[in-house]
């Protein structure tokens, strides 16, 4: 379950950008977006996005596509999420005790995710330098 709030557009962005640090160089959208399982124009969007939030480069042309703009080592999830949220603030639900209590018990979760480099998430750690229990890594 992802937590409350977390947009799938966000969520295509970072499988998007896992799949960029997975392949170390240049992808066209069309195969970003036939291996995160996105709808070519769903991940031409986040492209997009992604490439005004200073986190891909783009270049058009045969050997063209998209890439990161940074090594995968210093791109955060945080930083990430940071850039879409403030794009598109998260709704609340003002003081709902369930939902206040869902937020208090997932705060150290998302702490801990949000602290997680793209090369720790596409290799499947769960926390920085630490491999995940089923050692499985990957995007999807």
């Amino acid at each position: 379950m992802i937590w409350p709030g977390f947009p799938k557009r966000l969520l295509s962005a970072l499988k998007g950008l896992c799949c960029l640090a997975d392949s170390g160089g240049a992808m066209q959208s069309q195969e970003i977006a036939k291996r995160i399982g996105v709808s070519k124009a769903e991940t031409a969007k986040v492209l997009q996005l992604l490439a005004w939030g200073g986190f891909v480069t783009s270049r058009r042309g045969y050997k063209g596509g998209f890439q990161l703009a940074k090594s995968a080592d210093q791109i955060t999830t945080g930083e990430v999420m940071d850039f879409f949220f403030s794009k598109h603030p998260q709704d609340t639900d003002g003081d709902c005790p369930v939902m206040r209590v869902l937020r208090e018990s997932t705060a150290p979760g998302q702490a801990d995710f949000a602290r997680l480099t793209l090369t720790d998430v596409a290799a499947g750690h769960t926390q920085p330098g630490r491999k995940s229990p089923s050692g499985m890594g990957g995007v999807k």
